[in-house]
């Protein structure tokens, strides 16, 4: 089986152990878990991920949608944020918006969640059951004003398709707490804080935190770095990964932002080298670019100066089966 094979509208709906200091968020603020715990390790389920989009920031681009990575352990489908364009993106995937049923989202920068709209809706629309938003602090806000939004097509919907639940029965919302974040018979979930935003202390917004995610499932570990710069706690999360989806900015993507913003770039996002530094600490076995903008040839090169494992630059509908 080939460990990346690109998606194709038209297909059939297609059929992630750390001990446990490491699954603690050093910083003593990561999820209560969405149900009870179980062995998701034990599940011998096909498990694949597929890049949905893999555009980084705000705007759109003419050949990424916005960020949205889908895993599916057998017949179950988790999405990992829900940026622009994810509706259309699952489906070109083969899958329909009311498949989806839980929606983890690593922080609140728009251009995590700016699908989630559009994804929300027509699955309401679609008599799906429910929606679960899983993420930081201001999950419960966004989850308020999206039934908010919903409610306006809903009021002629409900009407119009006799439709059973209100958008406020229809969405549901937690956030991180203790570990694991989640849990179900596919999945593990753990969520620690990384170092995307730094807020004094005595600032309101610093309520605001962004995470990086380790999901187990079947004996293999998927960690998503989400938006990040170099953080230790991200390293311990990664540690032997089977994939790292990280985020990256990269040599030109600097040179294209304005000059309040290259501070940030800088120093909450990862460079090519500490990409490269990144996986090859974690020892994990193979590192995928998602979250990206314009990457060259220089960016691989210099990732693989560091990381000797395979580097798979994430283009849209990338599928890769663990």
């Amino acid at each position: 089986m080939k460990s990346v094979a690109r998606l194709r509208a038209g297909l059939l709906f297609p059929l992630l152990t750390m001990a446990g200091a490491a699954c603690a968020d050093p910083t003593g603020t990561p999820a209560v878990a969405e149900r009870e715990p179980t062995p998701a390790a034990q599940s011998t389920e096909a498990v694949s991920l597929t890049l949905l989009g893999t555009g980084g920031g705000p705007g759109g681009r003419k050949t990424r949608a916005g960020i949205a990575t889908l895993l599916q352990v057998g017949g179950r489908n988790y999405l990992i944020d829900a940026g622009e364009g994810v509706s259309r993106q699952l489906a070109a995937a083969g899958l329909r918006d009311q498949e989806i049923p839980v929606v983890f989202l690593t922080h609140l920068h728009d251009d995590h969640y700016a699908g989630l709209p559009a994804l929300a809706t027509f699955a309401y629309t679609l008599r799906s059951k429910s929606l679960n938003l899983i993420g930081p602090t201001g999950t419960n806000q966004l989850r308020t004003a999206l039934a908010d939004l919903l409610q306006v097509s809903a009021s002629i919907r409900i009407v119009e398709n006799r439709l059973p639940l209100t958008p406020a029965q229809f969405l549901t919302a937690s956030e991180y707490g203790q570990n694991p974040v989640y849990a179900d018979d596919g999945v593990k979930v753990t969520a620690i804080v990384n170092r995307h935003f730094r807020f004094a202390p005595d600032s309101p917004t610093a309520v605001n935190k962004s995470y990086s995610l380790r999901f187990e499932t079947g004996g293999k570990v998927i960690v998503f770095t989400g938006d990040t710069g170099p953080d230790p706690r991200v390293d311990a999360l990664a540690q032997g990964a089977d994939v790292l989806i990280a985020e990256m900015a990269s040599y030109t993507d600097r040179t294209l932002v304005p000059p309040m913003i290259l501070k940030h770039m800088d120093e909450e996002h990862l460079s090519p080298t500490e990409v490269g530094k990144l996986a090859a600490r974690a020892g994990v076995k193979k590192l995928v670019l998602s979250h990206v903008g314009v990457v060259g040839d220089a960016d691989l090169a210099e990732i693989k100066r560091h990381y000797s494992g395979p580097v798979v630059l994430g283009t849209d509908l990338d599928r890769i089966d663990l």
